[in-house]
């Protein structure tokens, strides 16, 4: 979704609960799946109360699940041979699904699940990415990107 400025939002159990419902439902189903509810909710974080969640599979398998997806995210808004993608706002929540073969060299999930695993068993790095949320509140949303992802970039390289 397209954001003009950065408001960080205090995490709550309820952003959570939902991601957690999701998982539930995706795996309802399609147990086969790995679903992945990663980012600042999943960690217990501020960010822009929105869930992250990654759906793993076969390229060749991403229009069929797609379909499977359907009931629980709608029509996905970008659907090709490398992913789908559901990107849309439920009770004020921004939710964010990609489905997607994390073994596509341009995938972005093993960066994504390193940076997660370091920062979930890591306080002095969640702190300190909780500060950098604080600190970005207000500023032009390309402005909080770049700084998310310079500290994102320094936990890749650990």
């Amino acid at each position: 979704m397209k954001h003009d400025y950065y408001h960080f939002h205090e995490w709550t159990p309820a952003l959570k609960q939902t991601g957690d419902e999701f998982v539930a439902k995706i795996h309802e189903a399609a147990p086969e799946l790995e679903v992945l509810f990663m980012g600042a909710a999943a960690l217990g974080l501020p960010g822009k109360n929105d869930l992250d969640i990654d759906i793993l599979c076969e390229g060749k398998e991403i229009k069929h699940y797609a379909d499977i997806l359907k009931p629980i995210f709608g029509a996905p808004q970008e659907l090709n041979e490398e992913m789908a993608v559901w990107s849309y706002m439920q009770d004020g929540v921004e939710i964010d699904c990609i489905l997607s073969d994390p073994s596509r060299p341009n995938s972005h999930v093993p960066k994504q699940r390193k940076v997660f695993e370091i920062l979930k068993v890591n306080s002095d790095l969640q702190n300190r990415y909780k500060q950098l949320k604080y600190e970005c509140d207000g500023l032009p949303y390309d402005q909080y990107e770049a700084k998310k992802k310079e500290f994102l970039k320094e936990l890749e390289a650990l």
